[in-house]
């Protein structure tokens, strides 16, 4: 290798080793501060299981004495990931920006932000309402022939993979984004492929959910539809313009005015959604009891719609 080269590679080399130093930095703040505040966030992670994993104040249990060191390690190796993650996504960004032109540069900040966002909102979706509906009923599915009495690791071993793998599947418009843009998947294959995606997600739904009730497999397989029609959409505007074809812009006005010629299927669309909405909390969260604010609400409405029809009557 010639003295140029040479001198290059270390260069290069000591790059490599001072953003590995970052990274490691940040996996020690973040793997130290989870330790530190261990007990607000277990807290965090038992709250969808609301109170319900053991008769113990609503705690789960632990029947060996490494057990629940080992669950403290776990949960500190987890956190130190998590903050070591973005540092390494923006490491390795900054060593390979010089190998990028200028659009593949614009196209790598706008794509690793939304990755992340897409990844949060899964994992926001598994965390407030995946695991209180799929936990609630697994966890009072047996009232009146037995008590449950949940281990810390296979609690935290659940909670994990669900948040994880949600998270995971709510990156596919972005999956589906990036391989049409790359070419190697055509928008008119990912139309092939959509009349399989509802058995698909209901056989995803069954592997991911902890319980094969029909309720929370469809939990995760509408969202699964869902996205893969917002990747359809985005698989087409993402398609490389060739000669003839319209822009990106054009596309977007086009999706813009098919969806106002189908106005009235959007609306019946999201009408059913929110019906769907207020049955799952009418079933999974309202447990039948009138919060006494609201009640006190409800009265006052009631009085004055008493005094306002009295009214009208003596008029």
């Amino acid at each position: 290798m010639s003295a140029p080269r040479w001198g290059a590679a270390q260069r290069f080399g000591r790059k490599v080793k001072f953003r590995l130093l970052w990274v490691f930095v940040a996996f020690g703040i973040g793997a130290g501060s989870t330790w530190y505040f261990r007990e607000a966030v277990f807290a965090l992670l038992f709250a969808p299981a609301g109170g319900n994993l053991s008769p113990h104040g609503g705690l789960p249990i632990f029947t060996s004495p490494t057990e629940i060191l080992s669950a403290n390690l776990r949960l500190s190796i987890m956190g130190g990931a998590a903050a070591a993650l973005p540092v390494l996504t923006f490491s390795v960004f900054q060593l390979l920006s010089p190998l990028l032109n200028r659009q593949q540069r614009r196209f790598v900040i706008l794509f690793v932000p939304a990755l992340f966002v897409c990844f949060l909102g899964g994992a926001a979706f598994a965390y407030f309402v995946m695991l209180p509906t799929g936990l609630r009923f697994l966890l009072q599915f047996g009232e009146g022939v037995a008590v449950p009495v949940i281990k810390i690791t296979e609690y935290m071993a659940l909670v994990t993979a669900l948040i994880f793998w949600l998270g995971i599947v709510f990156e596919l418009p972005l999956a589906m984004f990036l391989l049409a843009k790359l070419r190697a998947v055509s928008h008119r294959r990912f139309r092939q492929f959509r009349k399989y995606v509802p058995v698909a997600a209901l056989i995803l739904g069954a592997i991911v959910t902890p319980t094969f009730d029909m309720v929370n497999q469809l939990m995760v397989a509408v969202p699964i539809v869902i996205l893969y029609e917002v990747g359809l959409v985005g698989a087409w505007l993402a398609r490389p313009r060739d000669a003839g074809s319209r822009s990106c812009a054009q596309k977007a006005r086009a999706v813009g005015a098919g969806i106002w010629r189908r106005r009235w299927i959007v609306l019946a669309v999201l009408l059913a959604l929110a019906l769907g909405g207020l049955a799952y909390v009418a079933v999974f969260v309202w447990d039948g009891r009138v919060p006494v604010e609201v009640q006190g609400w409800l009265d006052m409405a009631l009085r004055v719609i008493a005094k306002a029809a009295f009214w009208r009557r003596g008029g």
